[in-house]
C-alpha cells in the first residue's frame, strides 16, 4: 500500500465495529495506544491517507500501516493486547488523564505537581482544567476563540508582544489528540493534495555569459506581497530538491535580484532574479548542534528561539556566477538577524542549516565561515518501510554573537 493512497481498501467495518472504534477514540481511560489507533482507523475509513493521519494523530506512518493490517486480520481483538508498553510520553498523558478524571481537592498540591509539555510550554493539571472550562463555558466554542483566550490567560505572547495564535491553536490540537480536551468538530476536511504553484519560471532565451559578482550587486527583497509569495513558492517548488514550498512557524523569505529588484516596474517580477532563500524556526533537537552549544534540555527548550534555520537556499539553475552562493550567504547572515528582530522582536545569536551530504559538499557555507559540526542520523518519522530513510545531512552553524553560548545556556530565556 502506498502511504499517499486511500487506506479504506484495507478495512470493511461493520456498524458495530465503527461504534466501538468511536468509543475508544473518545475515551480517557482506554490508554493512548488504543485511543490513537482507533482514531487512525476511523480516519482510514474516511479515506484519509496514512501520511495525513500521521499529522492528525501524531503516530508514524509505519505504525499506522501496521495498525491497519493487524486490525484487518484481528478485528477488535487487536485492541486486547497492545504490542508494546506505553512510552514515557504516553504514560505521562495517561497519568494526567487519570488525575483529571479523578480530581483531588481544589487545594491539593497535585494540581501543580505534574505537567505536560506542548510545543515548548508546560501545562499542569489545573491549567488543563482551565482550558476545559473555557471550552465548556463558551456556548459556541471555536478553536480560534479558545486560542485567543489561551494567549491571554497563559501569557502566550511573542517577544514582539503579539499573541501567538498559531502556537495556541496547535497546542489545542495536540491536547485534543491526547483526549485531554474535546474540541467542537471542524468543517469536513478537504482532501489533502499538494498542488504545484501555477507559475513556472523558465530560463531566459538568451542567458548571459559567466559574469562577475561586482557587476550584479545582489539585492535582497523580503517576500511580502501576494505576487512575491507566488513567485517564491513557484521557483522553490519547481527547482529546489526538497519537495514542497510550505514553511511552518515564524519565517522570513527573500528573493535575490541583480542590481535593483523589479518591483514597481512594468516588466515581470522575475526579471533579474538570481536566487531565493528563507529562514524559519530551528530544528527541535540535533545532537551535534546541541553538543556544540553545550546546553541541557531545559536550556534548549527555553532558548531555542534564539536560533534560526536557513531552511531554503536556491540559486536559479541557469545563473552562472562564480562565488555567488558564498557572497549571498555572507550578505544575508548580516541582514537576516536585523530583519528577524524587526518582525519578531528577538535578534538571533546563531544560524543553522542542513546540507544533504549525497548532493552537496557545503562549500559555500564553509567559504562563508559557517562551521560544520557534525551530521544528522537520517531518522524519518515516516519510517523506512514506507518512505526511504532520510538522507544524512551535514549540520552547519554560524555564531552571530561572541557570547552565544552564554546566551543559549542561560537558565531562563535570555
Amino acid at each position: 500500500m502506498s502511504s499517499e493512497s486511500g487506506t479504506a481498501n484495507l478495512l470493511q467495518c461493520s456498524g458495530a465495529e465503527i461504534e466501538q472504534l468511536k468509543g475508544l477514540a473518545s475515551s480517557t481511560t482506554a490508554g493512548i495506544w488504543r485511543i490513537k489507533r482507533a482514531k487512525a482507523l476511523l480516519g482510514a475509513i474516511d479515506e484519509i491517507s496514512a501520511e495525513r493521519l500521521m499529522y492528525q494523530v501524531r503516530v508514524p506512518v509505519k505504525s499506522i500501516v501496521k495498525c491497519l493490517k493487524d486490525f484487518s486480520r484481528l478485528r477488535m481483538a487487536y485492541f486486547e493486547h497492545p504490542d508494546r508498553p506505553p512510552t514515557p510520553r504516553e504514560a505521562a498523558v495517561e497519568k494526567m488523564l487519570a488525575l483529571l478524571d479523578n480530581p483531588p481537592p481544589p487545594s491539593s498540591d497535585e494540581w501543580e505537581d505534574f505537567s505536560l509539555r506542548y510545543i515548548g510550554t508546560y501545562f499542569n493539571a489545573r491549567q488543563i482544567r482551565k482550558i476545559r472550562e473555557m471550552i465548556s463555558n463558551d456556548p459556541d466554542p471555536s478553536r480560534a476563540g479558545i486560542a485567543r483566550q489561551m494567549c491571554s490567560v497563559f501569557n502566550l505572547y511573542g517577544a514582539n508582544g503579539r499573541p501567538r495564535f498559531s502556537v495556541a491553536t496547535d497546542i489545542l490540537k495536540r491536547m485534543a489528540m491526547d483526549n485531554l480536551i474535546f474540541l467542537s468538530p471542524q468543517h469536513p476536511p478537504r482532501r489533502f493534495k499538494l498542488k504545484a504553484p501555477p507559475m513556472v519560471i523558465s530560463a531566459p532565451e538568451k542567458t548571459e555569459e559567466t559574469v562577475a559578482i561586482k557587476s550584479l550587486s545582489p539585492t535582497f527583497v523580503i517576500v511580502r506581497e501576494p505576487e512575491e509569495v507566488l513567485l517564491w513558492n513557484s521557483i522553490i517548488h519547481h527547482y529546489h530538491y526538497i519537495p514542497g514550498h510550505r514553511l511552518f512557524g515564524p519565517q522570513l523569505r527573500y528573493l535575490v535580484y541583480s542590481r535593483n529588484d523589479a518591483r514597481g516596474r512594468s516588466r515581470p517580477l522575475s526579471d533579474n532574479l538570481l536566487a531565493a532563500l528563507s529562514f524559519s524556526a530551528p530544528a527541535w533537537r540535533v545532537s551535534c548542534r546541541d553538543d556544540y552549544i553545550g546546553w541541557n534540555d531545559e536550556q534548549r527548550i527555553a532558548n531555542l528561539p534564539w536560533i534560526i534555520n536557513n531552511s531554503r537556499f536556491l540559486i536559479l539553475p541557469w545563473i552562472k556566477v562564480p562565488n555567488l552562493a558564498s557572497h549571498i550567504l555572507g550578505a544575508i547572515s548580516r541582514r537576516a538577524p536585523q530583519d528577524w528582530e524587526a518582525r519578531y522582536g528577538r535578534r538571533p545569536v546563531l544560524l543553522e542549516s542542513f546540507v544533504e551530504c549525497d548532493r552537496f559538499a557545503g562549500t559555500c557555507y564553509k567559504a562563508s565561515n559557517w562551521a560544520e559540526v557534525g551530521t544528522t542520523v537520517g531518522y524519518s518519522l515516516h519510517g523506512h518501510e514506507i518512505r526511504r530513510q532520510q538522507a544524512t545531512k551535514a549540520v552547519f552553524l554560524l555564531p552571530l554573537h561572541r557570547k552565544f553560548r552564554e546566551i543559549l545556556c542561560s537558565p531562563v530565556p535570555f
